[in-house]
């Protein structure tokens, strides 16, 4: 008789597991599913926006006069290194070559670096009105999320 008993113990437990098992199981699928429901459901709602930046700096302020001042500053870079090189070897005119397009690099940098720190702060501004988590670049999606860049381009412009 007490085999039996304990058989049936045992039964009634593994029973108990089983369904504990399985109402763990249907719990985790009914949240997941709610949270892919909300994410997916409404574009709106998504936690990630994506821009083309490269779009945004064509439309950026100030793109223009940092081109302009980036051409006049290698004209005057290519007359100068022209004038300095003149009866230099081959070695000499390469260093100088270097230095000039090193200039250059960081004439370019220096007039870059407020453009695209305006933007960055429009693509910040922007997503914290939306509600978005992550803005990325538009070429790094496959897939998803939320497209912002006209409404980055029109922060951008009120500035």
């Amino acid at each position: 008789m007490m085999e039996l008993a304990n058989k049936k113990n045992v039964k009634v437990i593994s029973l108990v597991i089983a369904a504990v098992f399985i109402a763990g199981l249907f719990v985790l699928g009914y949240s997941e599913s709610g949270l892919e429901r909300s994410v997916a459901g409404n574009p709106s709602e998504s936690a990630i926006g994506k821009v083309s930046f490269n779009d945004l700096v064509q439309v950026a302020p100030g793109l223009s006069d940092a081109r302009k001042t980036l051409q006049e500053t290698a004209t005057a870079s290519q007359k100068e290194f022209e004038e300095k090189s003149k009866g230099m070897n081959d070695t000499d005119k390469a260093k100088l070559q270097a230095e000039y397009r090193k200039k250059l690099q960081d004439k370019q940098s220096e007039l870059i670096k407020p453009i695209t720190e305006s933007i960055n702060k429009a693509i910040a501004a922007v997503g914290k009105t939306k509600g978005l988590a992550v803005v990325v670049d538009k070429n790094a999606v496959v897939y998803g999320g939320l497209d912002i860049t006209q409404d980055v381009a029109k922060q951008l412009q009120k500035k």
